[in-house]
C-alpha cells in the first residue's frame, strides 16, 4: 500500500514547452485539452489528480481528454466520466494508443470518441479486489481458473484447484463482471443503441485476451454511436502524436507512473527527483 507522491519541480523546460504547443492545439480544436498518459492504475485517487487539473481549467463548451490507459477499478473510471461531464457541455475521448479495461468505458462514455490511427480500445476486464485482503486480480484470471477448473476431467485437479480458489474471491468476481456490465448497459449511447446486448458482451466476454485490440473497424462493425466517422486532420493528429512523444520520453527519463498535463496545470507521479508527500486529508488506502 503505498500514498501518492506529487512531484512539485519540474527537471526540464519541457513541460512549458508541451503546454505552450497544447494552447495552440486547442485554439485549432476550439476546445480545452487534457493529456493523460502512463502505466498508473485507474483508482479513486487517480479521479482526485483529474479533478485538480479540471478545476484549473474551469467550466466550458468542449472538454477532450487524450488518454493512454491500461486501465484499473471500473467505479472510478465511472467517477472520472462524472467529473468531466460536470464541467462541459460535450465530452471527447482521444485515443493514441490505448484506452483499455476501465479506461475503455471511460472512451465508449465520452460524447465523441476518435481513435487515432495506432489507437485501439480493449475488453472491459476490472480489477477484483478480495473482500477480505488489500489485493487486487484481473477479472479475467479469476475468470480463466473458474473455467479451468469446470472443464477438466481429473478429479483430483478439480478438487485441488477449487480449494485454493477463495471463495470470496469468486464472489467478489462476479460482482465484478455484473458491476461492469451495468455500467455498459447504461452508457448513454449503448443503452440507446439497438445491438446493445451485441455490444455488451463484445465489450466484456467476447475476446479472451485482455489485451485484444478492439480497433476502428471492430467499433463500426458494432455500431458504437460515439466513434463514428471522424477523423482528426493530418496535422490535427501528427501534433497530438509529437505531444505524446514528449511525454512518452519523459516518463521512460524518469519513471514517472502518471503524466496529467493541461495548458493550465499538471499532475506528475512517481520519477526519482524531489517529492512531497500529498496532504493527509488526501492519503487514502486506494492502490496505484
Amino acid at each position: 500500500m503505498s500514498s501518492d507522491k506529487i512531484i512539485t519541480n519540474s527537471p526540464k523546460d519541457v513541460f512549458s514547452e508541451i503546454q505552450s504547443r497544447l494552447k495552440k492545439l486547442e485554439e485549432k480544436r476550439k476546445s480545452k485539452i487534457i493529456f493523460s498518459i502512463g502505466g498508473y492504475s485507474i483508482s479513486m485517487m487517480m479521479s482526485l489528480h483529474y479533478h485538480r487539473i479540471i478545476r484549473k481549467i474551469g467550466e466550458t463548451d468542449v472538454l477532450e481528454l487524450v488518454l493512454d490507459s491500461g486501465g484499473g477499478q471500473i467505479d472510478s473510471a465511472a467517477k472520472i466520466v462524472n467529473i468531466f461531464r460536470e464541467y462541459c457541455k460535450t465530452f471527447n475521448v482521444i485515443v493514441p494508443f490505448f484506452a483499455k479495461s476501465a479506461a475503455t468505458y471511460i472512451a465508449v462514455s465520452a460524447d465523441n470518441l476518435i481513435l487515432c490511427k495506432a489507437g485501439e480500445l480493449g475488453p472491459v476486464d476490472p480489477q477484483v479486489k478480495h473482500p477480505a485482503l488489500d489485493t487486487f486480480f484481473p477479472a479475467s484470471s479469476i475468470k480463466d481458473a473458474l473455467e479451468f477448473i469446470e472443464s477438466t476431467k481429473d478429479p483430483y485437479i478439480k478438487l485441488t484447484m477449487a480449494d485454493k480458489l477463495d471463495p470470496f474471491l469468486i464472489g467478489a468476481y462476479q460482482a465484478a463482471m455484473r458491476e461492469s456490465r451495468q455500467y455498459l448497459e447504461e452508457t448513454p449511447h449503448i443503452k440507446s443503441a439497438e445491438n446493445k446486448k451485441e455490444i455488451v458482451f463484445a465489450l466484456t466476454d467476447k475476446y479472451i485476451d485482455h489485451g485484444y485490440p478492439i480497433n476502428k473497424p471492430i467499433c463500426k462493425e458494432l455500431k458504437l454511436k460515439n466513434c463514428g466517422d471522424d477523423i482528426l486532420e493530418n496535422e490535427i493528429e501528427n501534433e497530438i502524436y509529437d505531444i505524446h512523444d514528449m511525454l512518452v520520453n519523459e516518463i521512460a527519463e524518469n519513471n514517472y507512473d502518471l503524466i496529467v498535463i493541461s495548458s493550465k496545470d499538471k499532475v506528475l507521479i512517481g520519477g526519482p527527483k524531489k517529492v512531497v508527500d500529498m496532504p493527509k486529508d488526501l492519503q487514502t488506502t486506494f492502490p496505484k
